[in-house]
């Protein structure tokens, strides 16, 4: 079983053979100490089924608290012909994040965006290539590379640019597609080799 702290958004594995009988149960996070309430009724509830989208489709994810913020940016994808997927819940958007395959996602700063960025931590090199993460929201300067890596992602939007959200989008999109073209040319070279 996975379970997650609260308090610090460390994650780790129980055996199942060490899982006690009841429903519900506490243990102190071996991170951080702090106690942790298991409910295991409420985790089975939380299951999220894998999406599906068309063959080769560019699939954006979104988890953004800010209504306004998200629709907007909802529309700017839709506009450029990207599908959506959003979560309104930390646990779904995790769980949505570890069991689908996103070209894109756009996470507000927050603390529970945190745990989202630990799973990209986890990725190996070339999955965290292929995916541009994008941190919207942030206490900084807007498209900073210094404050992107920082923070473990592609491009960072400042809580200030909130306003020219799409403009900064169409800049992060533009830059990672220049990022990731050389790299695009030398898989298909090779494919070719053999």
């Amino acid at each position: 079983m996975e379970i997650s702290c609260t308090s610090c958004n460390s994650t780790f594995v129980i055996p199942d053979d060490r899982i006690p009988e009841t429903r519900k149960f506490k243990l102190n996070c071996p991170k951080c100490r702090e106690p942790i309430l298991v409910d295991q009724d409420a985790m089975e509830e939380k299951v999220v089924a894998p999406e599906h989208f068309p063959h080769d489709a560019v699939v954006a994810f979104v988890f953004v608290k800010n209504h306004d913020l998200a629709g907007r940016i909802g529309q700017f994808l839709k506009g450029r012909g990207i599908f959506v997927s959003e979560a309104r819940y930390i646990h779904e958007a995790v769980d949505k994040v570890r069991i689908n395959y996103y070209n894109i996602l756009i996470v507000e700063e927050s603390e529970e965006s945190k745990s989202i960025l630990a799973i990209v931590r986890k990725w190996n090199g070339l999955r965290r290539r292929e995916v541009n993460i994008v941190l919207v929201g942030a206490k900084c300067q807007s498209m900073h590379p210094n404050e992107a890596f920082l923070r473990g992602v592609n491009t960072v939007i400042g809580a200030a640019d909130g306003e020219r959200i799409e403009n900064f989008l169409d800049l992060a999109l533009g830059e990672y597609n220049n990022y990731i073209e050389p790299w695009t040319e030398a898989g298909r070279k090779l494919r070719q080799k053999g």
